[in-house]
């Protein structure tokens, strides 16, 4: 039917979707709206609905693209594959494309396909199973734009706008709730903002350590939802959410550790630097501490500026934390105990007491004030439960760093069972334990094999001095 010359009469269309609402419509009936409702024209519809989608289960992109268009232009509401699957069309026509023009073509119509989604969304979202967000929309744009534009002349490619399309869709999931974002849209995020900092070091290092601050909490809000489906029985979906989200968050973490920007020396210069820019703005004074807290540059001095000046204009956990550690430095373990007290009480409810145990937890840890750092691991579980499986997983650290390597890989495991989203973490924390625990092994063998030499040189000098009477 594709290549036959419809007889009847179509208009492109052109109307607003804002006002469109096709909640418990048919197909024929969405058709119907931009076409008209006479048989045939339905029909016709419908006829290049299976066309486009048997067309791309075949991989056939020129013919889908030809019903693509179609649907486009005369029926943009029927199905909402037109622009679910449009993208991933465009995607594979632009790679086989060799005509410069025809690629920036496809590359231009790709783009205008988004657009029009985002223009059309309330339309799309009153029929579909699944309801998308504008944070959806920008997500894929963004990924498609970073996986085509730099191939296609004329573009317009720039590193700048590849991670300013990110940023943007960043900032709405986030805004929304971060429940649809992708993992590996995650990771390729950061892969750019990595690629940013890379080559603008001295300029992008502040924005670069939020980013990765940003794309690790999306990452672990998404790995939150498998300890909700697993709540509610759904082990299979939590497996499927921990095996999409685990491995970009460890790459995303592994990306930060080989970038060098955590360097503590270069963050205390940044920093100190700022503190008459930032000493009267909360907002930056708070995120600046959650920065250098993150980036083991919570026992230095301007660390403990920023602290007292968060501090003094509004107190509130982070700062009281940043106190508490200045007291235990300083040696005043009573004043270290009333600032984290103090923590606990700026809090608006135990979820956040439990979170705040946690952040004490690191804190003294750091100290090598280990047995009340596990102390303060129990605390965070009794003022909120499900935060177990992370203490647990603190708790094996803690363990890993004393060389009691069995009890960490106990709470290794426990940690595992009581929280699926740890489970990748404690998975990785339990085979370097058992690293240092085979290395620990094989140095103890050697010393003793050493002893035992030592021994028996000893025993044979003294042979030899004493003659053989001994």
């Amino acid at each position: 039917m594709k290549k036959l010359t419809i007889a009847i009469v179509l208009t492109a269309v052109s109307a607003t979707a804002m006002a469109q609402n096709f909640e418990g419509s048919t197909v024929e009936e969405r058709i119907a709206h931009s076409t008209g409702d006479s048989e045939d024209s339905i029909k016709t519809a419908k006829g290049y609905i299976t066309m486009f989608q048997q067309a791309g289960a075949n991989k056939d992109y020129q013919d889908m693209y030809i019903d693509f268009q179609w649907l486009k232009n005369y029926a943009p509401y029927a199905v909402n594959g037109i622009y679910t699957q449009g993208p991933f069309m465009f995607y594979n026509l632009i790679n086989a494309e060799q005509d410069k023009e025809k690629k920036l073509k496809y590359f231009n119509e790709m783009m205008e396909i988004f657009d029009l989604r985002q223009k059309n969304l309330e339309a799309l979202n009153s029929f579909a199973n699944t309801k998308s967000t504008l944070g959806d929309v920008l997500s894929v744009k963004a990924e498609y734009y970073n996986w085509t534009a730099p191939s296609v002349e004329g573009s317009g490619y720039t590193l700048n706008k590849a991670y300013a399309n990110f940023a943007e869709a960043i900032k709405m999931v986030n805004e929304q709730g971060g429940r649809e974002i992708t993992g590996t849209f995650l990771q390729t995020f950061f892969l750019v903002s990595d690629a940013m900092y890379k080559a603008a070091p001295g300029a992008m290092r502040e924005q670069y350590l939020q980013d990765y601050l940003d794309s690790k909490d999306a990452c672990e809000k998404m790995l939150q939802l498998a300890k909700e489906a697993q709540a509610n029985g759904d082990n299979e979906k939590a497996e499927k959410l921990v095996a999409t989200y685990d491995a970009p968050l460890a790459a995303i973490e592994q990306t930060f550790s080989q970038s060098g920007a955590a360097d503590s020396t270069q963050l205390i210069a940044i920093y100190t630097k700022k503190f008459d820019t930032y000493k009267e703005d909360i907002n930056k004074l708070n995120s600046s501490l959650t920065i250098m807290q993150q980036n083991d540059c919570d026992d230095t001095d301007i660390y403990y500026q920023y602290a007292e000046a968060a501090y003094a204009l509004e107190p509130s956990f982070t700062s009281a934390i940043g106190l508490a550690q200045k007291a235990q430095k300083d040696g005043q373990l009573d004043k270290m105990l009333e600032y984290y007290d103090k923590a606990l009480e700026l809090a608006s409810n135990d979820a956040r007491r439990g979170a705040i145990c946690l952040n004490i937890c690191n804190g003294l840890t750091k100290s090598k004030q280990y047995t009340g750092a596990l102390t303060y691991a129990e605390k965070a579980i009794s003022y909120n439960a499900d935060l177990t499986g992370k203490a647990y997983l603190k708790e094996a650290n803690i363990y890993a760093l004393l060389g009691q390597y069995g009890e960490a890989i106990n709470y290794c495991n426990k940690a595992s069972e009581a929280d699926i989203t740890v489970s990748g973490s404690a998975s990785r924390l339990e085979e370097n334990i058992k690293k240092a625990q085979a290395n620990q092994a094989a140095n103890d063998k050697a010393r003793k094999a050493y002893d035992e030499f030592i021994a028996r040189q000893k025993a044979e000098e003294a042979f030899w001095s004493g003659g053989a009477k001994k």
